[in-house]
């Protein structure tokens, strides 16, 4: 029984085991700091954080100078998305001490998931100024500097910290996404099957191993070069597109109508922009369900990609049927479920594409007003043998404008 035992069932991934000792430990002696943090992590990794939080302000009031406890608790909440009390944590940590590397490359992660590139290649090269090999402030720095669009220096930067440490599986996912960014995406599948050997259980390389194998199809890999593409902007400015690319419309429209004798030039560019918005939005699904049904990509996909692929599919053969019914004469109110049923299916696929993240919540609200409009006016057009022009109207405008909010804004931030 001792702290040392449980720091090796840590490292083992053996929490529960881990967790039994440190309270043996505990009953002990109460007033282990080292405890009472470790078993923070282990409350941590089974889900319990209100009582990992419990433990590590236990361990806070036993030691306030000590900065382990503020480096764990800043990893709680950046892993739970909640980023300004990480960084309030992990700036403590940093603050108590200032040589630790670990706590400045908690910092450069903590950017890195607010998307501000700039802070994290500046905590990333502070942290490798601390220890010049360290391997998480390395892959960091190449990190923000993908994001920053600084493809040499960064695969400079990922391939002298392979050469320091070529077994690292995080170093070689971060070189598949940097070849993904570079448009090489049979070079970044190499690297995302590399990192799979060396961690058979990598979320970040099976991440990008589905998006390279995705990108075999020439149409996916244009997609993925504009979702990499805008993955690399701000949030202000991802925000300024959705709102210039509704206006743009809107002003296009505008002259169409106005102008009669424009619609023969308009018209294409009305429907090329309503494509791009359908491709960028269905794109991720339907490419998904093609790998799904391929012998070899439908173990790349995890349970969240399946599930929404299997979705996808239900409702886009929904949507088919019920076209397919009222093509063959069978009725106007199959014209009403086919287009419910066809605009349902783009928030929905977009819901399903954030299970597991944190924006999750969030959006299902707006996914669930919607949906239940949308499902509202569907049984009472077939209650009522008739659809309502107004309800049609608002259900058809909000779905479109959560799908203008999503596409732009949603489908940067999962890459």
């Amino acid at each position: 029984m001792s702290i040392t035992r449980a720091q090796l069932l840590i490292q083992q991934n053996r929490y529960p085991d881990a967790e039994a000792e440190l309270r043996r430990v505990l009953s002990d002696n109460p007033d282990d700091g080292d405890a009472h943090t470790l078993l923070a992590v282990c409350l941590a990794q089974s889900g319990r954080r209100p009582e990992a939080h419990a433990a590590l302000d236990a361990a806070v009031g036993l030691a306030p100078d000590w900065a382990y406890p503020h480096f764990v608790r800043g990893h709680l909440y950046s892993d739970a998305g909640e980023l300004e009390q990480a960084r309030v944590a992990a700036a403590e940590a940093q603050r108590l001490n200032p040589t630790d590397a670990d706590a400045t490359a908690l910092l450069a992660q903590i950017e890195v998931r607010d998307e501000k590139w700039e802070l994290a290649l500046d905590w990333a090269q502070r942290g490798l100024a601390l220890d010049a090999e360290h391997t998480g402030c390395a892959n960091l720095r190449a990190h923000a500097l993908t994001k920053l669009r600084r493809h040499d220096e960064a695969a400079q930067a990922i391939e002298t910290t392979l050469r320091g440490d070529p077994e690292n599986p995080t170093s070689h996912a971060n070189l598949g996404w940097q070849k993904l960014h570079a448009g090489q995406p049979r070079v970044a599948l190499d690297h995302f099957r590399e990192a799979l050997r060396l961690e058979p259980g990598h979320d970040w390389a099976r991440a990008g191993l589905v998006e390279a194998l995705k990108a075999r199809n020439p149409v996916y890999r244009w997609l993925l070069g504009y979702f990499l593409w805008i993955s690399t902007l701000s949030a202000q400015v991802r925000n300024g597109l959705i709102f210039g690319g509704w206006l743009g419309y809107q002003v296009v429209s505008g002259i169409s109508r106005s102008n009669p004798a424009l619609v023969p030039w308009v018209r294409p560019l009305l429907w090329a922009y309503l494509g791009f918005v359908l491709l960028t939005w269905l794109g991720v699904p339907l490419f998904n369900l093609l790998l799904r049904l391929s012998p070899h990509g439908r173990h790349a996909l995890d349970a969240h990609q399946r599930r929404g692929a299997n979705v996808f599919a239900a409702m886009a053969a929904a949507t088919l049927a019920s076209a397919a019914a009222w093509g063959l004469g069978a009725g106007g109110i199959w014209f009403t479920a086919a287009a419910m049923v066809g605009l349902f299916t783009l928030p929905v696929s977009g819901w399903m594409a954030l299970l597991g993240t944190t924006r999750f919540r969030s959006v299902g609200v707006g996914v669930a007003v919607v949906g239940a409009a949308g499902l509202g006016e569907l049984a009472l057009g077939l209650t009522l043998g008739m659809t309502s022009p107004v309800l049609f109207g608002l259900w058809g405008w909000g779905t479109v404008g959560l799908v203008l909010w999503m596409t732009f804004g949603g489908n940067g931030r999962r890459l």
